[in-house]
């Protein structure tokens, strides 16, 4: 099915989107005894079918084979070994499995491809012209923490890009971070964007961290969501008190003990942001990576492959529909489309 033929399909019955989701490969994770390294879209097709979820917005792995870790600090060195510029492997990738091996379920799938904002933007945005003029396309992700880049040189060296996503009217999905050694990500960084830049659809990813302030000024935005992604394990980082979630003083309020009671104050306070997603398969998180000050971080959170949809279905059914659906939809295609 071509784009539009999605779109009408999407808008013509109500279903839950997942609107946060991952399929390819990480060699980086895999090599370094990381947990998940990769996820196929026929794995995906299939959780989606036992969990119940209608359509997914998927997006490569974070990782990209035109970047890689130097052995001898936790500076990102780029290679053209493998790609001539960011991403250019992965985005065509996911597009060759979602239209080419599997095109049965290419109307279940909502591709976002990936970008680097800090990196020959110019390659890339010749690249993503070229792949959405072929392929349905729905969306552009970043994930600026691992490939050490800035959310704000979009503006500046990422400009071809995100003149790419207004010209597509294109939403963006942001990575976000709020640990103080990580200034790539962040998500105070990405709201403002998104308050700068009001004809762009913005989703903030990760429950913005739990921030409070990011949480409210997304809400008074009307181009700006966010996202629950990977939400039980996020709630497991507020227990173990990790820099990785906002500082108690900035966080939103509530009992992270009982994350059915954090999902249900968020969506109650923020009624119109709130996306759900799930991170498949980052839901679960077993990981090192280094912040901008050199410390290596390793993580160890688990969480099963259906506890995520379980807290969905958990919720009363205009809740669900909401931040499901509702929103989902104004997300990817905007309030007048």
């Amino acid at each position: 099915m071509n784009r539009q033929e999605i779109k009408k399909l999407l808008k013509s019955k109500e279903s839950i989107i997942d609107i946060h989701t991952h399929i390819g490969i990480s060699q980086k994770f895999y090599y370094q005894f990381g947990y998940p390294y990769a996820l196929s879209l026929e794995d995906l097709i299939i959780r989606m079918e036992v969990l119940g979820i209608g359509h997914s917005v998927v997006f490569p792995f974070v990782d990209s084979a035109f970047c890689e870790n130097d052995n001898q600090s936790s500076k990102i060195k780029t290679t053209k070994k493998h790609c001539g510029f960011p991403y250019e492997l992965e985005n065509r990738n996911l597009l060759n499995e979602i239209n080419e091996i599997f095109p049965e379920n290419n109307h279940k799938v909502l591709p976002f491809l990936m970008f680097d904002p800090s990196r020959e933007a110019e390659k890339q945005a010749f690249q993503l012209e070229k792949l959405s003029e072929k392929y349905p396309v729905f969306g552009l992700k970043t994930a600026t923490t691992y490939i050490q880049a800035f959310v704000n040189d979009l503006e500046t060296k990422g400009k071809p890009i995100l003149d790419f996503a207004r010209k597509k009217q294109l939403p963006i999905v942001f990575h976000s971070a709020v640990h103080p050694e990580d200034p790539w990500a962040s998500a105070y960084d990405i709201v403002d964007f998104a308050e700068r830049h009001p004809d762009i659809r913005v989703c903030i990813a990760h429950s913005a961290r739990f921030a409070k302030p990011v949480l409210e000024k997304a809400n008074r935005l009307k181009n700006c969501f966010v996202d629950l992604s990977a939400f039980i394990i996020h709630c497991k980082l507020v227990l173990q008190n990790s820099l990785s979630i906002a500082t108690e003083e900035t966080r939103f309020f509530a009992d992270y003990k009982d994350p059915l009671s954090v999902i249900t104050g968020l969506t109650e306070n923020y009624p119109d942001t709130m996306l759900w997603g799930s991170d498949t398969p980052f839901y679960y998180w077993i990981q090192k990576y280094y912040t901008a000050d050199g410390t290596l971080v390793e993580d160890t959170l688990q969480c099963d492959f259906n506890e995520e949809a379980q807290l969905l279905n958990s919720l009363p059914d205009g809740i669900k529909d909401r931040i499901a659906y509702k929103n989902n939809i104004r997300f990817l295609f905007g309030s007048e489309n």
